[in-house]
């Protein structure tokens, strides 16, 4: 059983109406290493076991050096989890958590093909510590289609607007379920679900994309499904499950 290691909350900021970063500082060492896409597994003081209070967060920043790392952590209106995090944790509580994990990752090395990043809610963490590790080393093309309800919704879209302006090789798409909004040369917005922006836009087969894929398991689902139809072989499909 891998060791677990003590973990306190230094910062809080709440990111939209349901979603906090949490940032953890492990004073065991002076550098977190770990490799973007990956998640901390924290064990918190929440159930009946210790195995009920294990929940996994994907990192949403790149690592910086530090001995910290960010969560984007969403909260579910019956999570015992997210329920202690946002209403019972504060700066300075203390959790246990096991060292980074998961292989939803980059290759290592310069990258061949095209990435296509498809998310919803705080899916988006894992893309957001990819593109900031590799989007500017890499000369491909990264395609960032993220899903929520409102504009109020949309996480840490003034950072993706300015890596769109900034990396002519970034394209940032975001699909509204509930309400319309305007776009601009940095954002396109859409109304809807995220499906028909990929549908359209890679409706012609390319063998040199690889699709990510990040989200609640339905949505991720139903993306791996379309693409399979658009007739993408399974080996271009990488993805993440949330739930």
């Amino acid at each position: 059983m891998p060791k677990w290691k003590p973990a306190r909350i230094t910062r809080i900021e709440q990111r939209s109406p349901s979603v906090r970063s949490f940032w953890l500082e492990l004073p065991d060492r002076d550098v977190l290493d770990f490799r973007p896409g990956q998640f901390l597994t924290l064990d918190l003081p929440i159930g009946e076991t210790r195995r009920d209070g294990w929940r996994s967060y994907s990192i949403a920043a790149a690592p910086d050096g530090s001995n910290q790392a960010e969560l984007c952590i969403v909260r579910l209106p019956e999570g015992k989890g997210t329920g202690y995090l946002f209403e019972g944790a504060d700066i300075g509580s203390e959790v246990m958590t096991k060292e980074p994990a998961g292989v939803f990752t980059l290759p290592e090395g310069p990258l061949e093909n095209d990435i296509v990043m498809i998310c919803t809610g705080t899916g988006v963490a894992p893309f957001r510590a990819m593109l900031q590790d590799r989007l500017g080393k890499e000369t491909v093309n990264f395609h960032l289609i993220f899903g929520c309800r409102t504009a109020q919704d949309i996480l840490y879209r003034e950072e993706f607007e300015e890596m769109a302006r900034a990396h002519p090789n970034f394209t940032y798409s975001v699909a509204l379920s509930r309400e319309e909004t305007e776009g601009s040369a940095s954002i396109e917005v859409t109304k809807g679900y995220v499906h028909p922006i990929y549908e359209e836009k890679y409706a012609e087969l390319h063998s040199n994309i690889r699709f990510y894929l990040c989200g609640w398991a339905v949505m991720v689902d139903e993306a791996k499904e379309r693409l399979l139809k658009l007739g993408y072989p399974k080996e271009q499909i990488i993805e993440e499950l949330y739930g």
